[in-house]
């Protein structure tokens, strides 16, 4: 990780903490054990990979996926209100 980490550093933001697709960066923050994680917790990342379309990702989580058998640690969660 490294090597790559030293490999990108010339193509990162200034403004650190970007997330990248199939890479999972669970210091940005992570679902809760349960699977059920908030709205604002979720956005924390959320946000960082998906960027504007985040709200419409999160809708259609819901709808499809109510119980949110599809999960890991990082996955979009339904709304929950």
């Amino acid at each position: 990780m490294r090597i790559l980490y030293s490999y990108m550093k010339s193509f990162v933001s200034k403004s650190p903490r970007e997330a990248y697709v199939n890479y999972r960066d669970l210091d940005i923050g992570k679902n809760n054990e349960d699977g059920y994680t908030t709205y604002a917790q979720m956005s924390t990342w959320g946000r960082k990979y998906f960027k504007n379309n985040f709200d419409r990702l999160v809708k259609i989580k819901t709808k499809i996926d109510p119980e949110n058998f599809f999960r890991h640690e990082q996955s979009i969660s339904p709304y929950f209100g």
